[in-house]
């Protein structure tokens, strides 16, 4: 006996497909997923632009967890609507808004970096795949017919950005504003009324000064002065009492003076 299999409802397909295709994690099961949803011949808006297949497959790549710089993704249906066509659950019209969330493999201060996508997307859905499978067998494997064959879609993107923690960054007290100005340092040290200008802590111009020792022989006895019997000095006498060397070699019967005649 037979049993014919149960397809999921029109809405509860498109959410699941469209939820396993953005948490995809390589691009392999991404290209896979992209082919069981959308038909070959897809007819494709987005955000009031026209886009070829490859286009919105790049797209929603960029926005999924298979994407080179993300690490993961999440998505979260808000809201669906399904309306049936001729065929029963074959055929039909779906609405669903949903968020998605994905992580970069990049840390930012410690912390990977968010981006959001908020979506609404309405879809075609007609069952356009032929059963491979030979009907003539008494079991064949669950087929799903259904590719989505036109998609209008409207979308928006936002990047959480890393904020550095308010601990860490100074108060502004002052309502000027911000000017290109360079500041090194505290500024001046202002110094007291009473500090002298050019006086150092001990009262030098510079410092403590010179050491002026105090007189009386408190830091010791002085020189020691010896008298001239016990060290032998006396005074040098020369001839002609030594104002300028030695005097004149004095001859006998000679006379020194000017000569005044025969």
């Amino acid at each position: 006996m037979s049993t014919n299999i149960v397809l999921p409802t029109l809405s509860a397909w498109a959410a699941s497909r469209l939820a396993g295709l953005l948490q995809s994690t390589t691009q392999a099961a991404f290209n896979a997923s992209f082919d069981t949803i959308f038909a070959r011949n897809c007819n494709i808006t987005v955000n009031g632009k026209h886009l070829s297949s490859e286009q919105y497959k790049e797209l929603l790549l960029e926005q999924s967890g298979a994407a080179p710089l993300e690490r993961d993704a999440s998505v979260s249906v808000q809201g669906q609507l399904e309306v049936e066509g001729d065929q029963g659950q074959l055929s039909g019209l779906v609405g669903l808004f949903y968020t998605s969330l994905r992580d970069s493999k990049y840390l930012v201060l410690g912390a990977p970096t968010e981006s959001r996508v908020t979506s609404s997307i309405n879809l075609i859905i007609q069952p356009t795949e032929t059963n491979p499978q030979n009907p003539s067998l008494p079991i064949h494997s669950y087929f799903d017919p259904r590719r989505v064959v036109t998609v209008n879609q409207v979308t928006a993107e936002t990047t959480f950005h890393v904020t550095i923690p308010a601990a860490s960054v100074p108060k502004v007290t002052s309502a000027s504003t911000s000017s290109a100005k360079v500041e090194l340092g505290p500024g001046p040290v202002k110094l007291p009324p009473s500090f002298h200008a050019n006086q150092g802590p001990f009262g030098g111009s510079f410092g403590p000064g010179p050491v002026r020792l105090p007189t009386g022989g408190q830091f010791g006895l002085g020189p020691v002065r010896l008298p001239p019997t016990e060290t032998g000095a006396k005074p040098e006498t020369l001839p002609g009492n030594g104002e300028f060397g030695v005097g004149p070699v004095i001859i006998p019967g000679e006379t020194i003076g000017e000569r005044t005649g025969a």
